[in-house]
């Protein structure tokens, strides 16, 4: 292959594919009118509920994180500390142990601590994402990014989180 073979090649190549990529003139932008508006309030709105429920079911799951970890470290301490100035039945630290590997299987069965953890970190982000909006709304009309393109992003951002959030 010759050195004029590939520049034939190269020039028609440039004759096939545009050498520019134009917008497209009579695309006109989304303007800002009470629709949008009212969606993205509708939004607003889902994400502060959303938010709040994920605080809920947050606190709950802390609660229950400690209700089974606390016993699973204090039994085995008070058992410890009580067996050398009172002799207990060896059936009384048995069941005492039983005691310990069911609240510690359970704990670790459900996993309380990751389920707090993942609902507060989606009441942030659903939290953030109604701020985000509020913020855009609040600005004048001129000053606000294009409509499309900001209601695509939020579109996005929202659908991601509700599609990634645990379940309520």
């Amino acid at each position: 292959m010759s050195e004029e073979d590939i520049l034939l090649d190269i020039e028609q190549c440039r004759e096939i594919t545009p050498t520019s990529s134009l917008d497209d003139d009579n695309r006109k932008e989304l303007l800002w009118e009470k629709r949008e508006e009212n969606v993205l309030h509708e939004w607003r709105k889902d994400c502060k509920i959303r938010s709040d429920q994920h605080e809920v079911k947050g606190k709950k799951n802390k609660i229950k994180f400690a209700l089974f970890g606390i016993p699973s470290i204090m039994i085995p301490i008070i058992l410890g500390g009580v067996s050398s100035i009172v002799p207990c039945h060896s059936l009384i630290y048995s069941l005492g142990m039983m005691g310990v590997g069911l609240f510690g299987g359970i704990g670790m069965f459900f996993n309380f601590g990751k389920k707090e953890q993942s609902h507060f970190e989606y009441m942030n982000r659903f939290f953030e994402l109604a701020n985000e909006i509020e913020a855009e709304l609040s600005k004048p009309k001129r000053h606000r990014i294009a409509c499309d393109v900001y209601m695509e992003k939020i579109k996005h951002e929202y659908n991601k989180y509700c599609s990634l959030s645990p379940t309520l």
